[in-house]
């Protein structure tokens, strides 16, 4: 018996209960995305990423976050965004660039655009590439940078999908690199290793195998410590048989969200790699129509859910954008 017959119909069941306003939504908000506004070049060149670790349910987990380093022009120091393909749009967080602006005579110009506070014609260098933007916006994360600690990760924003809509990208989770490329040169060792995704409202969903069944995966490199994110239902349909859950509180964007983890028996199929399935998640999330992205993303009737890092550690994965496919290489 199939995992997941039931889901196309409970889906139908929600549009229904939810009625224009979610479809709305679905269609004119989570599938659309601002304009993008870098300008990226100097490519082929890898360079490193760090892992931030982070401590859940008493549990240290090292790689909860990817970090690559950035550098302004004028600035004699090396700070960190955030590399989050969760992200539509690169963002810059407030409390650290008005620091930048207090210590070096406003280096970075700041004005409002349409009620929007946003960072006019930044020039930054992310890794070896050198990104030119016409605007990009704030959030209101994270502290002002104490200049007196020369040894501080200070974390100045976030690199959304906007930088690597135009180019494909290799991130090796073995030899923590990553390398923004003008094309590729190379393809897959065979054709069902070049496998499809798509890219509506700059986000990215892989299609794969899990347990034999037709799988689209979210992928969101900003959960990094977790396989797995599904809607509840699934939870239970992929734990293993007397698997006792744990929860935990988990930090998204300012937001405390009840999480439950069980273990799991799966196994993912993306081409000729397997990858098991050993933990699986679902989070109470504060915002009901969250949850109904969660659902909604299995339009198709394949299993809908999002992943993070955790599945390729140790393995290279290649996202060709412009080509809307993907490659995991062992």
């Amino acid at each position: 018996m199939k995992l997941f017959k039931r889901k196309l119909l409970a889906l139908l069941l929600i549009v229904i209960v939810g009625g224009t306003v979610s479809f709305f939504y679905f269609k004119n908000k989570f599938l659309s995305a601002p304009p993008n506004e870098l300008t990226v070049s100097n490519l082929g060149q890898p360079f490193d990423f760090k892992w931030d670790g982070m401590t859940f349910n008493d549990e240290y987990t090292p790689n909860a976050a990817m970090l690559v380093p950035v550098n302004i022009p004028g600035i004699d120091r090396t700070f960190y965004m955030q590399f989050d393909t969760g992200a539509t749009n690169t963002v810059l967080y407030y409390k650290p660039i008005l620091s930048i602006n207090e210590k070096y005579d406003n280096l970075i110009k700041i004005d409002t655009i349409e009620g929007k506070v946003r960072a006019m014609e930044a020039s930054i260098k992310v890794g070896t590439v050198d990104v030119k933007a016409t605007s990009l916006g704030f959030v209101g994360m994270n502290n002002k940078i104490n200049w007196t600690d020369s040894t501080a990760v200070n974390i100045i924003g976030t690199v959304g999908n906007d930088f690597i809509e135009k180019n494909p990208i290799i991130l090796d989770f073995k030899n923590n690199k990553i390398t923004l490329i003008d094309s590729l040169k190379q393809k897959a060792e065979s054709d069902k290793d070049n496998l499809p995704f798509t890219f509506d409202g700059r986000k990215i969903f892989l299609s794969a195998t899990l347990n034999n069944e037709p799988a689209s995966l979210w992928y969101d490199s900003g959960s990094s410590m977790f396989e797995l994110i599904v809607e509840e239902s699934t939870f239970w349909d992929l734990a293993s048989p007397g698997a006792k859950k744990e929860s935990f509180l988990t930090s998204s964007w300012g937001n405390k969200i009840p999480t439950h983890s069980i273990q799991s028996n799966g196994e993912f199929q993306f081409g000729s790699v397997t990858t098991p399935l050993k933990t699986v998640t679902y989070m109470e999330w504060p915002n009901k129509l969250q949850a109904f992205i969660l659902k909604a993303a299995n339009i198709g009737g394949d299993l809908g859910g999002m992943t993070g890092n955790k599945l390729f550690l140790g393995k290279t994965l290649i996202l060709d954008a412009p080509n809307l496919c993907y490659t995991v290489i062992e």
